[in-house]
C-alpha cells in the first residue's frame, strides 16, 4: 500500500474514503497507463486500402477495408416510442441500412454493420428504439438527418463483430449535404 500512502498525505484523504482514493488517483493520472508500443503500431497500420459506400440521398458515406468489397445493403425500418402530448407514447419510424459483410451466409453470419437514419426533429425527440438503457449511438449528422447505431448492435458477437466495431465509427463516417 506504499501508492496509497503517498497519496493520502497529498489530497488530505483518509484512508477509509476509497473514492476520495480513486479521484485523487485519477486526477493525479497515476491510473494512466502508457499505451504499448505494438498497440500504437497497430494504430497506424490500419490505413489499408478502403472502399467507400456513398448515398448521396441522405448525404453520408463510409470507409471500409478492400475485405468488404462486394458487401450487400438491407433496407429496413427502426421504430421508437417517444413520451405524446397527452402522456401516451407516441412512436417514430425511419429508415435502417445494414451493410452486410461479402463472406456473411447463413451458417456463418458475419456482423452486420446498422445505421438508423433519423430527422433532426426525430432526434431531438430522444426516441427509445430498444430496451437498453441508453440510446442510439450518434455517427454524424447534415441538415436534415442525424444517423447512428442502435444500443447493443454488437452484443450478439457475431464472426467479424470487432472489426464492425472499428470500421462503424464517427471517424469513417463521412457527411455531407443530402439530395432533392
Amino acid at each position: 500500500m506504499v501508492l496509497a500512502s503517498t497519496i493520502w498525505p497529498r489530497f488530505g484523504a483518509r484512508p477509509f474514503n476509497a473514492a476520495a482514493l480513486a479521484i485523487a488517483m485519477s486526477v493525479s493520472g497515476w491510473t494512466q497507463q502508457a499505451q504499448a508500443p505494438a498497440q500504437k503500431h497497430e494504430a497506424a497500420g490500419t490505413h489499408a486500402k478502403t472502399i467507400e459506400y456513398k448515398n448521396t440521398n441522405y448525404g453520408f458515406s463510409l470507409s471500409m477495408p478492400e475485405s468488404w468489397k462486394g458487401y450487400r445493403l438491407l433496407w429496413s425500418e427502426w421504430e421508437g416510442n417517444v413520451p405524446g402530448d397527452d402522456g401516451k407514447a407516441g412512436v417514430l419510424r425511419g429508415p435502417k441500412l445494414e451493410i452486410r459483410h461479402p463472406k456473411w451466409t447463413q451458417e456463418n453470419p458475419y456482423e452486420d454493420m446498422p445505421i438508423m437514419i433519423f430527422t433532426i426533429a426525430q432526434w431531438n425527440k430522444g426516441p427509445d428504439v430498444s430496451a437498453a438503457p441508453f440510446g442510439p449511438g450518434e455517427l454524424g449528422r447534415n441538415r436534415k438527418y442525424v444517423f447512428a447505431v442502435p444500443p447493443r448492435w454488437d452484443y450478439d458477437f457475431s464472426e467479424g463483430y470487432e472489426e464492425a466495431e472499428k470500421i462503424l465509427t464517427p471517424a469513417s463516417f463521412h457527411t455531407f449535404a443530402p439530395g432533392k
